[in-house]
């Protein structure tokens, strides 16, 4: 009889030694799936700041370009290329919301309109995918006259 109470407390003190084993398995994974999600969201809000922090350099030095340049980053081949390689540049660096950002500002400056009084600063080869121009008003007006030529557009919609 006591043999048996014996083994009977053997077998409670494994099963107990296996339930709390399993229970700390259970806990481990549920600390490492929170620590996987708190490291996701700390490399997206990394990522969101590094291109927030991408597209105001640009803006700044495509303001600063516009300034030295007489309001025209086509009047003159150096300025032409440095802000065709700053743009192409960003446009890969960037999501597509900062992009339409990007085309904003510089249909707004009157970089990328065949009217002004120089020519549309030339973005060939340039990619855009997933723009949506539909919703893309300047002070409630549509984008007239906006030059796209040669950009490459994937999955657009004006």
């Amino acid at each position: 009889m006591i043999r048996e109470q014996r083994l009977e407390d053997l077998n409670g003190s494994r099963y107990q030694r296996l339930e709390d084993l399993n229970e700390l398995r259970e806990q481990r994974q549920v600390e490492e799936k929170t620590a996987n999600r708190s490291n996701e969201f700390q490399r997206q809000l990394t990522t969101e700041r590094y291109r927030d922090e991408l597209l105001v350099a640009y803006i700044n030095d495509m303001a600063t370009l516009l300034e030295k340049s007489n309001v025209s980053l086509t009047a003159d081949e150096v300025t032409a290329t440095v802000a065709r390689a700053k743009t192409l540049t960003i446009l890969r660096q960037l999501d597509t919301q900062r992009n339409i950002q990007i085309v904003r500002f510089l249909y707004e400056a009157k970089q990328l309109t065949g009217i002004h009084k120089n020519s549309s600063l030339d973005l060939s080869t340039a990619e855009l995918r997933d723009i949506d121009f539909r919703y893309t008003t300047i002070n409630k007006k549509k984008l007239n006259n906006l030059s796209l030529t040669g950009i490459f557009l994937s999955n657009a919609t004006f």
